[in-house]
């Protein structure tokens, strides 16, 4: 029997219905539903512990991975505290709350109207599905069912060594090559940070790892659709390890943006250069940036993402009493699948024009 599917002679509380004692509030058995291919993946999770996530830093990488695995590893406890029955699986028990990543939830009969589904939306099409909506970025209008919750923090992750003090030695990018612009590959661009005395490291494995990196840099060669979708991860890690950001133009970083201090827009090698030219005659205001980074990094501590997840699942428990009919859920699918495949030719469309 699936982890997430709870026995015929289970207790009320586990099938969803109970009243907790404790609270005197309605319990819930709250479900993080992935395909059966990723539980097969996943067969060792109940044996993840607390520091867990942190030492298995490099499983978590999906958007799957990370939205739902983690989740489930990160939330369980808070849940329980609340009278809540976290469980992982592949099933959806009857009138739980549900769980589901995007990718998970365009499928028709795979059993997901029989919960009250909160959808983890990621860099994809809307969902109509859901009762609500997790979102990672706020920079447009949110819909009616969206709630903004922010990416957690990469797991594992090490800060910089605070010993560097202001020393611009080496800059580092985070995250998949693929859609790495030309100028920040380029051997030209190496040679010019090198000339300043700096080394650029191109990190598509060891996210988590700061301790010797000075600066980080961000920037992709992405369609607007996509990039309109995006995490301000980049941004918010790089204050947690209290390192400055050199960031391209993307919804998520300007959403966040207050000061000058938060990170330096760049647009190209030129601006690139400069920039770290700058910081690194200028240990003031390196530390600066530095300083306002911790304070700005609080709302998206691993503590606040969990307060946040917390107020999401609590408000479907209270203000949403049932799943939705079969008919509706069938109904909204379809919207959203057309939806998924306009989302995916704009893409496309998009993506050739970056490309040329």
């Amino acid at each position: 029997m699936s982890a997430a599917t709870p026995s015929p002679d289970a207790s009320p509380a586990a099938r969803g219905g109970a009243r907790d004692d404790r609270r005197g509030e309605k319990a819930s058995i709250v479900a993080f539903v992935v395909d059966p291919k990723d539980v097969a993946r996943w067969r060792d999770v109940e044996a993840f512990g607390d520091g867990d996530v942190d030492r298995e830093q490099a499983r978590f990488r999906s958007g799957l991975d990370v939205w739902i695995v983690q989740s489930y590893l990160l939330l369980r406890g808070p849940l329980a505290a609340r009278g809540h029955r976290a469980v992982f699986g592949a099933r959806y028990p009857r009138n739980a709350i549900g769980i589901a990543h995007w990718d998970d939830l365009n499928a028709y009969f795979n059993g997901a109207h029989r919960a009250r589904l909160i959808g983890v939306r990621a860099d994809r099409s809307p969902l109509y599905s859901c009762a609500r909506v997790v979102v990672q970025n706020d920079s447009a209008a949110l819909a009616a069912v969206e709630r903004y919750v922010p990416h957690w923090p990469q797991p594992g992750l090490v800060p910089r060594d605070p010993g560097r003090a202001a020393t611009v030695a080496t800059i580092g990018y985070f995250g998949r090559l693929a859609r790495l612009p030309g100028w920040l590959r380029g051997s030209d661009f190496r040679a010019r940070l090198a000339a300043l005395g700096v080394e650029l490291r191109l990190n598509e494995s060891e996210w988590h790892d700061y301790h010797d990196v000075d600066l980080v840099i961000a920037a992709r060669a992405e369609s607007p659709s996509m990039l309109a979708r995006k995490p301000a991860t980049k941004l918010t890690n790089a204050w947690l390890a209290g390192v400055p950001a050199l960031l391209a133009d993307e919804p998520a970083f300007r959403a966040l943006r207050k000061s000058a201090l938060d990170y330096v827009p760049v647009d190209g090698a030129a601006a690139a250069l400069a920039a770290v030219a700058t910081l690194k005659r200028d240990p003031a205001l390196y530390a600066a940036m530095v300083a306002n980074g911790r304070a700005r990094s609080v709302p998206y501590t691993r503590d606040a993402v969990t307060a946040r997840w917390l107020d999401v699942i609590d408000e479907v428990a209270h203000a949403v009493p049932r799943a939705p009919s079969l008919v509706h859920f069938v109904r909204t699918v379809t919207a959203q699948r057309s939806e998924g495949r306009r989302f995916r030719e704009r893409h496309l469309a998009e993506q050739a024009e970056v490309a040329r």
